[in-house]
Order: structure tokens, then C-alpha cells, then sequence
């Protein structure tokens, strides 16, 4: 073991399949050919299933916040009021990138490790008539929280407003019905539960969300121009040189996630969820996240008294594993254990194997084997 064969238990970058690392070492080849529109074709074709949506799809050379800015830029005018669902570090992006391109945020404030309830989104509505959209992160890795999509969705529907949803940390891994559930954007990124490193933003599109778009003359946007991705789209082309060797990734991640089945990945991911989460209990942790909106993708759990951020992660590096710690205000109150992508018994046991021993090094009394005991009754 040395510091090149990490356990990673973040959430993202995420273990790699090596399958995928061999696609990107396939020599450079150019991109403007059939070959190349083919894999892209491909991949959309796939990527469209894996989101569960025939709205237009594109992917940009670009983190998944390329792609929220893209939403931002092509749907937002300036002065249009945009309703952005708070509760995370991540969430307030939207607010950042909403304020960016001059649009009004009115930001829903929801307690950090609960899930927005409907009654507080109504009431927001309610209260501004004039709002045109809705932001949300489905998934919060900040705090692990899942939101409500569905019931978000149908809310948007009722109230005729449009909503951009942050899936980075929930497709591929989690349930995210984008056509069933009325999403008008979906945004999502590479190095995630998707499984490929990181370098790509995928955007999809509806058509509500086109015909506000079409409307516009202004978009502030040159590179994630929307209306030139769709252009390019009908010969599967991208507008600008792509990052090849992640595309050729994308093909190769996206056809093992299509192999593997959606039901079972999103089975997969729960039941790893489910064990890290009993287990880190049964050590004696506490979880940051109300459980009945507890992330499936990723576990937040508050610290102990007396267990210091810093001397419980750098232990876990010394043992090899890499975990996340807290963000913004909670930053140094929790740490998060992600279970994303190549994640099963194997990882979440070493994991809790060696949380309890990192424990005992820092002198704290806790029992081996109690947390590596929850999970192994989960998985059997």
C-alpha cells in the first residue's frame, strides 16, 4: 500500500473500472469523423437511458458545474426571479451562478440535513407569484441528504414553473426519473456515481425548456450555448474540440452501467448505503442526515466529542482510505463516506474495519467489530 493505491471513499473523484482507464489510452484519433460521431452517438444514446429521459442531451468538456452554469446562462434572464432550494453547500451554487447572469434568487432556506418538505415549497410560490424557476441539488453530498424529486416535480407542474435539477451525485447511482419526474434540466457530471474521471458536464434539455431558450437573443454564453450544441447535435458533433480520451471513458463507463442493469445499480448503491450508515451507528457515530432523507450515494456522520477532524482523516490516510470531511459551516462537525460507483461488501467492510481501529489508536473505547458486524447483517 502507498499513497497510488488509495482507497477513495469521497465523493468524487470516485475508483475508476479499469476498463475505463484502458479506453482513454486508445490513441488520439480526430473528431471531426464517423468514428468519433459514432462514440458520441453511443454514448448519448446511453447516457439518455441511464437518465431516464428523451429530452436532447449534450455532454461538455467541462466539471458538472459547466453544466449548471450552461442551465443558468441559457434559461435566466436578468431579473427573472429563480426560487433556488437551500440546505447544502452545493445548493448554493445555483444561488451564485443565478446572481452571476443577474437573475433575482429568492432563496428557500431549509435546514442543513433535512430534505425540503412540500408544504415549505408551496408556501415559497405562494409567497412569489413571479417566480419562472425552480433550483434544487437532488442529491446534497454536502450534508447527505436526498430531496424529494418527485414530489418537487409535481409541484413545478402545478405551478407552471420550470425546474433545473442538480443530478451530479444521484444518476447512476440513485433513482432520477428526469421525464417521469417533469425535470426540464437535468445537470450531471463525470467523476461521480457515473464513474469516469473528472473533465465532463452533461446537460439535458425538455422541450418546455427550449421554447424559453429559442425566445432568447442574449444568451451570455459563448462555449455553453445551447442553442449551438443543438445545432452541432444533429450530425453528433460537438461545437468545440472535445476532451477525447474522457469521451472514449464515457463510452466504456456508460456501456458497464447499462451492462449492470439500472434496477440493480441503484440496488447496489442503497444496500452499500444501508450498511455503511447501520455500521457507522453501531460504532457509536450519529448521522448529520435526518434518516428518512439520508442520501443512498454518500453517508454524513457527525464526530464524536473529543474526535478531532483532522487526527481521525489523517489516521484513516495513514490506513489508506480516503474520506471527506464537512463543508462551510459544518466543516470540522462531520465527516462523509461516499459509496458510489464501484462500491460493495468489500469497501464498505475495510472502511468500518478501519474506522474502528482508527478509533482505538485516538484512544477512544470502542468495540472491534461492532460496525464491520451491523454491515455484514445488512449484506446477508
Amino acid at each position: 500500500m502507498d499513497d497510488k493505491n488509495i482507497l477513495l471513499m469521497i465523493p468524487g473523484p470516485v475508483p475508476v473500472h479499469p476498463g475505463v482507464y484502458q479506453a482513454m489510452s486508445r490513441p488520439i484519433y480526430g473528431h471531426r469523423t464517423k468514428e468519433f460521431r459514432n462514440l458520441y452517438e453511443d454514448s448519448i444514446t446511453m447516457l439518455k437511458n441511464i437518465c431516464r429521459t428523451q429530452n436532447d442531451m449534450f455532454i461538455f468538456s467541462g466539471s458538472g458545474t459547466s453544466a449548471m452554469d450552461s442551465a443558468i446562462a441559457n434559461l435566466v434572464s436578468k431579473g427573472d426571479e429563480v426560487l433556488n432550494i437551500m440546505g447544502g453547500k452545493f445548493a448554493e451554487r445555483w444561488v451564485e451562478i443565478t446572481q452571476t447572469y443577474g437573475g433575482k434568487s429568492i432563496p428557500l432556506n431549509v435546514e442543513w440535513g433535512r430534505a425540503v418538505s412540500p408544504d415549505e415549497l408551496i408556501a415559497a410560490l405562494e409567497a412569489h407569484p413571479e417566480i419562472k424557476f425552480i433550483t434544487f441539488t437532488h442529491n446534497e453530498t454536502s450534508t447527505g441528504v436526498l430531496h424529494p424529486g418527485e414530489e418537487i416535480g409535481k409541484i413545478a407542474k402545478e405551478y407552471d414553473k420550470l425546474l433545473l435539477v442538480d443530478g451530479i451525485t444521484s444518476v447512476g447511482g440513485d433513482y432520477c426519473e428526469t421525464d417521469k419526474w417533469g425535470f426540464d434540466i437535468l445537470v450531471t457530471g463525470s467523476q461521480k456515481c457515473l464513474g469516469l474521471p473528472p473533465g465532463l458536464g452533461m446537460i439535458a434539455v425538455s422541450q418546455r425548456a427550449w421554447e424559453v431558450i429559442d425566445k432568447r437573443s442574449d444568451t451570455p454564453s459563448y462555449y455553453l450555448n445551447l442553442k449551438t450544441y443543438r445545432e452541432s447535435s444533429k450530425k453528433f458533433d460537438t461545437p468545440y474540440t472535445p476532451a477525447l480520451p474522457l469521451f472514449y471513458a464515457a463510452r466504456e463507463g456508460f456501456q458497464l452501467i447499462v451492462d449492470e442493469g439500472y434496477e440493480n445499480r441503484v440496488k447496489r448503491h442503497r444496500l452499500c448505503a444501508k450498511a455503511t450508515q447501520e455500521g457507522m451507528k453501531q460504532i457509536g457515530f450519529e448521522l448529520f442526515a435526518d434518516e428518512q432523507s439520508a442520501s443512498n450515494t454518500l453517508t454524513a456522520v457527525n464526530y464524536m466529542d473529543g474526535l478531532d477532524d483532522a487526527a481521525f482523516r489523517n489516521t484513516m490516510l495513514k490506513h489508506k482510505v480516503l474520506i471527506a470531511g464537512g463543508q462551510g459551516k459544518i466543516k470540522g462537525k462531520i465527516f462523509r463516506v461516499a459509496h458510489m460507483n464501484l462500491c460493495s461488501e468489500r469497501e464498505v467492510l475495510l472502511t468500518l474495519a478501519l474506522t474502528e481501529l482508527t478509533l482505538k489508536e485516538l484512544g477512544f473505547d470502542v468495540r472491534l467489530e461492532t460496525g464491520v458486524s451491523a454491515a455484514q447483517q445488512v449484506f446477508s
